[in-house]
């Protein structure tokens, strides 16, 4: 059922071998991998059934060449093996076939499902932003009449508080004031609504 259900994919976050069986593990690990191996090679039809030494010789090689790999990586590669993934063998199934050929080309399908993972996860990334993006502005054009209005507020109320005693001769000069500087024509439409209340 373990076998059914992985992909190799799910191997991509799971913990590497060397991490889970290290130190007095390290016998545990050894145990599981033979376990696997062994299935894995009474799964040929050969005639001539694999010896003790032979599995343990592959166990050793399993355990090296996955070493940066996970445990699931070993069920889903010996998986694709024995049913022909990787291509037929007329001949009997040995540590330079499994690990000189079929290792590698199950390290590439990894290697590419790894890096289209990578940029899924990136273009996923890249859309989060981009919608925090158009959220920001989205609130920041709400905002800006609110902006507009509360300054011009402030404005208004700057230019009551100037002209307060005012006479309508002192509000002409002050407009006559504000057209020659620069930095005060911006406001020059505000103080000009002075003529309508300074008589």
């Amino acid at each position: 059922m373990l076998e059914m259900r992985l992909k190799i994919v799910d191997t991509l976050h799971l913990p590497a071998i060397r991490g889970v069986f290290k130190g007095d593990h390290g016998q545990i690990g050894f145990s599981v991998v033979k376990v696997l191996v062994k299935r894995f090679m009474d799964s040929f039809g050969f005639s001539n059934k694999p010896t003790d030494s032979m599995i343990e010789t592959i166990t050793v090689d399993t355990l090296d060449k996955f070493t940066y790999e996970t445990l699931s990586d070993i069920v889903i590669f010996f998986k694709m093996a024995r049913s022909g993934s990787f291509g037929n063998t007329d001949r009997g199934v040995d540590s330079n076939l499994i690990f000189g050929k079929w290792y590698p080309m199950y390290l590439e399908q990894k290697s590419e499902i790894r890096e289209n993972e990578y940029i899924e996860r990136k273009n996923k990334i890249n859309e989060n932003l981009v919608s925090i993006e158009a959220v920001k502005k989205q609130y920041h054009e709400n905002q800006e009449p609110r902006r507009r209005k509360l300054y011009k507020q402030k404005v208004t109320k700057r230019i009551n508080e100037i002209t307060k005693e005012f006479d309508r001769q002192m509000l002409e000069d002050l407009i006559s004031t504000w057209e020659k500087d620069e930095s005060k024509k911006p406001y020059l439409n505000s103080l000009k609504l002075k003529r309508k209340s300074i008589r």
